[in-house]
């Protein structure tokens, strides 16, 4: 992968270093966020102004309060002195995301019955080391599933075996990880594992972005944090793959850019394969690191690769005509299943834009990593983006790309080392445009994984279909949030339409931040919170008068405590 050139006027100069501002200038940098904040918490207030823009009625609640305390925040910081800045040691950041994963994760399962697929992989672990195989009826029939919820839980059978017993739904591959931690720990020990595993992802990304932008620390430090922010930040502790896939992913990616000799192509060959254990979707990605490994790897190291995966794949395979007579994965649905017929474009704009699963909605700091993707491609750094491309193109027709009752995100998890290098790339080639929102919307997104998780009685971090999200209906004033915020899982006209309003306004934002880059006036609209509220007002604007055009149903307050599935 090629690396990006250093560039001495990538985190100094004048545009970029707010120590530089005159006296004057900082004045108006300190207070222009809360004069921003205060006139608009005033129109709120004004009952004429709500009339002609309802919008404002969203800040008539908590979130109202959440906004004054960002620009309170925001004011404050250029008067603080400027830290020295420290490049941290491995062993440093590992145990402060571990240490913070392990916290809330921990606080929070431990209140709070498992749900989705969690008890599904849990029963599987139980029955693979208890009596050494997957045939549930006896667990169910005992309800062992007791142990971890009063239950009771539907099975989840996929196609019946070749002998005509049924067969989990679910592949077998981190129940077989977690088999030897239950037994020891129960879903406590799991949930501990599975925080590893997150605070082993944070040091991956961090590895990749120093080498990715010639040790730019910032950068690195930025793709760090991405494992403590929405989506990784709640699988950390919760009972799916996606954490120990995107960990697999990212070692095996490092390792096969990094010129490994035969034990690394060992290394990566394993790990890859190992993907397709996890979960079927994870293929296209395992097929894509060999792809790399062919390109990248020379002599001993290739043939090892080859070897590995070569009698990997064939286990696999084997393993499934063993099961269900044929030597094919899709066995599992009884062939290709019809859940794979849904529509890959409200597929992809769910996965970014939807209320309950969507990425930027729980954190919009990956919307720099979206401007950093263009710079990968002229890094022609097509590694990471052909996995990351194998990693959705699964998941894009896909009919339930939500997954479930989940927290969101789900499937967009094993994505994030990707966005993590691409957000680092952005950062580093200039601290302008987007890029100067960088530590807020870290800060935003750190405050919504705590928020979300402080209370598990509340089910902030679950959703379900298109039901009411529960986290904008406890942030509303006035007005529910979720009028302003698409809902693709079933999705109407009106729906489509907020869905398009908010890609203007993204489209908008990049163009703006490329455009920041090379002029100094456009660069001046990110500094402060100027731009994004003026973006916003006009976003909400434009939803009630256009978009939506018919009251929403599924946007009012819901139950705190409904129980999960």
């Amino acid at each position: 992968m090629a690396l990006l050139p250093v560039n001495p006027e990538a985190g100094g100069g004048e545009r970029d270093n707010p120590a530089r501002t005159v006296v004057g200038g900082g004045r108006v940098r300190i207070i222009a966020p809360l004069a921003w904040t205060a006139g608009l918490l005033g129109l709120s207030r004004a009952a004429a102004c709500v009339r002609v823009a309802p919008v404002l009625g969203v800040l008539r609640g908590p979130l109202g309060l959440l906004l004054l305390a960002l620009a309170a925040a925001l004011a404050l910081v250029p008067a603080l002195p400027r830290p020295r800045r420290i490049a941290p040691s491995p062993g440093l950041l590992f145990g402060a995301a571990w240490a913070l994963l392990l916290v809330v994760g921990l606080s929070y399962t431990l209140r709070l019955r498992v749900s989705g697929d969690e008890p599904h992989y849990l029963l599987m672990a139980q029955s693979l080391w208890r009596e050494h195989d997957l045939d549930l009826r006896d667990n169910h029939a005992r309800e062992d599933w007791r142990e971890y919820t009063p239950g009771p839980i539907t099975p989840h059978y996929g196609a019946p075996r070749a002998d005509g017993r049924p067969y989990p739904a679910h592949s077998p591959g981190l129940a077989l990880l977690l088999a030897p931690l239950y037994a020891l720990g129960g879903r406590p020990l799991c949930v501990i594992a599975l925080t590893l595993a997150a605070a082993g992802l944070s040091l991956e990304m961090w590895k990749a972005a120093r080498r990715l932008t010639s040790d730019d620390d910032e950068a690195a430090l930025l793709a760090w944090t991405l494992a403590l922010v929405p989506p990784v930040a709640f699988y950390a502790f919760e009972i799916y793959t996606e954490v120990p896939a995107s960990l697999a992913l990212a070692v095996s990616l490092r390792l096969l850019l990094s010129g490994p000799g035969a034990a690394g192509a060992v290394g990566a060959a394993l790990l890859a394969s190992a993907l397709p254990w996890l979960h079927l979707k994870m293929i296209p990605a395992a097929l894509a690191l060999a792809l790399v490994a062919l390109v990248r790897l020379r002599g001993p190291a290739r043939i090892a690769f080859l070897a590995v995966a070569a009698a990997m794949g064939a286990g696999f395979l084997l393993y499934y005509r063993a099961i269900f007579g044929v030597a094919s994965p899709l066995a599992i649905y009884g062939g290709l299943p019809r859940d794979a017929g849904g529509s890959p474009v409200r597929a992809l704009a769910g996965l970014f834009l939807d209320r309950s699963f969507g990425l930027l909605p729980y954190a919009p700091v990956f919307l720099i990593a979206m401007a950093g993707l263009g710079r990968l491609v002229r890094l022609r750094a097509w590694e990471p983006l052909l996995v990351g491309a194998a990693v959705i193109a699964p998941v894009l027709p896909w009919r339930m790309w939500w997954g479930g009752q989940c927290p969101p995100a789900r499937f967009l998890v094993p994505l994030v080392p990707v966005l993590a290098l691409a957000l680092a790339a952005r950062v580093a080639v200039s601290r302008t445009g987007l890029a100067r929102w960088r530590w807020p919307l870290v800060g935003l997104a750190i405050a919504a994984a705590i928020g979300m998780t402080i209370r598990p009685g509340a089910l902030l971090l679950l959703n379900r279909g298109d039901r009411p999200t529960r986290l904008w209906a406890a942030l509303s004033g006035e007005r529910p949030i979720g009028t302003y915020l698409p809902s693709l899982v079933s999705a109407s006209s009106d729906e489509w339409r907020v869905a398009l309003v908010w890609l203007a306004a993204l489209a908008l934002l990049l163009g703006l931040d490329v455009a920041a880059r090379r002029r100094e006036r456009i660069d001046r609209l990110f500094r402060g919170l100027g731009l994004p509220i003026v973006l916003l007002l006009v976003v909400g604007m434009a939803v009630d008068t256009w978009a939506r055009r018919t009251p929403p149903e599924n946007t009012k307050a819901v139950t705190p405590d409904e129980p999960p599935e």
